[in-house]
């Protein structure tokens, strides 16, 4: 077991040496093509459809980031073993929130505090005059206090992300079982904190795009897409690093096929969130919970649902339901590609219909997929420069012999 470790370290110690500088590429064709987008939005007179794309770039790497904090969180609360091998990698990934906050800013800047309404029409106090709802939603949804929360949000994230990589860390070097305590020993008051700040994030910067509507399923529902999504970029992200000669002898089969199962599971559930917000808004007929379905019956909307309900529910869990597929790492590769495209439709299905402004959906679903691009490639550099002189496995975590010998039963 020994050698089996040490070899592994040689090749984590080599892969991560270098990824502070390989990750300034993406970074910069990131920023540019998010100023390339911002560009063309101003040009056409589009710059509604262009915010909600920024803001549908930010969600989805916002989400990756939660998902992996959420993966960490429950990895040390229930004890894990398996997943102490790919620990590292969603620590790292938890870590990037914070650069996903510096992209919400210029949200919160240039759009909210700066009385523009191009985004959240609920900045604009005319709303609120004679509509006796949004008059009950005034003082939740006050600029100000909505900042603020947003900032709350991202703060309590990415303090937690730093504190369990910090410990971490420091656990490659120095007492491993004391910092295998204390880690889960702060997994237990962060996880209901993690769930309520979600909770209400989810609320907040994409249920008020249309602020009549409400739906007390709806942060559920983005938690179960985030993870998802982040169970998809961790075994993509590990099928990638074993092609470049890393974690080929600490990520096997057994960690794949549970990966898999995880996120086979997190179809179906993502599937039952979905088809019951729907089905309880649908039966009960409330004017101010069907409005939101309503906008998605029009255009090329109704398609695109249909779309999701069969890419995202019923094509996977036919796709990747039989045991081989899970243990099939090329094929898992297929499927993680798959669902970061379903992951990214799903956003764009709750983002992109609340544009108002007149215009081409072609241009408004362009300017998505631009700015997600861009945004992906910040993500990417901040991850490479979070595991920049990293061990990208806890060498010395006392789960790890248990984690390395692991076999499904």
């Amino acid at each position: 077991m020994a050698s089996l470790v040490n070899a592994d370290i040689t090749e984590i110690r080599q892969a991560s040496a270098g990824l502070a500088g390989a990750g300034f590429l993406p970074g910069a064709l990131g920023a540019a093509l998010l100023g390339g987008a911002a560009a063309i939005g101003f040009a056409m007179g589009s710059w509604e459809q262009f915010v909600h794309a920024y803001l549908l770039a930010v969600m989805y790497v916002t989400s990756l980031g939660v998902g992996g904090l959420f993966f960490v969180l429950a990895h040390h609360l229930t004890g894990g073993r398996w997943g102490t091998t790919v620990r590292r990698l969603a620590e790292i990934t938890a870590g990037t929130l914070a650069v996903s906050f510096a992209m919400y800013l210029l949200i919160l800047v240039l759009g909210v505090l700066a009385g523009s309404d191009a985004l959240y029409p609920w900045v604009n106090p005319d709303m609120f005059v004679g509509d006796q709802i949004m008059e009950s939603k005034r003082p939740y949804l006050d600029p100000t206090w909505f900042t603020i929360r947003s900032c709350v949000y991202y703060v309590i994230w990415i303090a937690m992300a730093w504190t369990m990589l910090g410990l971490s860390t420091r656990q490659d070097s120095s007492e491993p079982t004391k910092r295998a305590r204390a880690m889960q020993w702060y997994a237990g008051p962060m996880m209901p904190i993690f769930a309520l700040s979600l909770n209400f994030a989810s609320f907040d910067w994409m249920m008020t795009l249309e602020p009549h509507w409400f739906s007390t399923m709806f942060g559920v529902y983005f938690f179960a897409g985030s993870f998802e999504g982040f169970l998809a970029w961790l075994i993509l992200l590990c099928v990638v690093l074993q092609g470049r000669g890393v974690l080929t002898q600490s990520v096997t089969t057994e960690h794949y096929h549970d990966l898999a199962k995880l996120m086979f599971a997190f179809v179906v559930f993502w599937g039952y969130i979905a088809f019951s917000q729907y089905m309880l808004i649908w039966y009960a007929a409330i004017p101010e919970e069907t409005l939101w379905y309503d906008i998605r019956q029009h255009g090329v909307w109704p398609f695109w649902g249909l779309a999701l309900a069969a890419g995202h529910l019923l094509v996977p869990f036919l796709g990747f339901m039989s045991k081989a597929v899970r243990r099939n790492k090329q094929l898992m590769l297929f499927w993680a590609c798959w669902m970061l495209a379903m992951h990214w439709i799903d956003l764009a299905y709750v983002i992109l219909p609340q544009v108002r402004a007149e215009g081409s959906v072609a241009v408004t679903i362009v300017l998505g997929l631009i700015a997600t691009a861009g945004a992906l490639g910040v993500f990417l550099w901040a991850w490479m420069s979070g595991a920049a002189g990293k061990w990208l496995l806890p060498v010395q975590d006392p789960r790890l012999p248990i984690a390395l010998s692991y076999h499904n039963h």
